[in-house]
């Protein structure tokens, strides 16, 4: 799934609209949510704000090899 399929995904699940999800990460413009998902690309720290406000976390895991939960990254703000 790509950035644009999961935010817009991500958004459906949790019942926000663009303008609900920009008030709630204190966004004064919902276009600026629009454009990032018509894009389909957005900077780190406003993917883990938009995660972080929804309750979810963005892991980065290898996909193979040994020792695979604990080369398992959790990112934060």
């Amino acid at each position: 799934m790509n950035l644009k399929e999961s935010l817009t995904k991500l958004f459906k699940d949790n019942n926000k609209s663009h303008a609900g999800m920009a008030e709630l990460i204190g966004r004064k413009n919902p276009t600026f949510i629009s454009n990032m998902v018509s894009r389909g690309n957005c900077n780190i720290d406003t993917l883990l704000e938009i995660t972080d406000a929804l309750g979810y976390e963005i892991i980065i895991k290898p996909k193979s090899g040994d020792n695979k939960a604990e080369r398992t990254i959790r990112l934060e703000r």
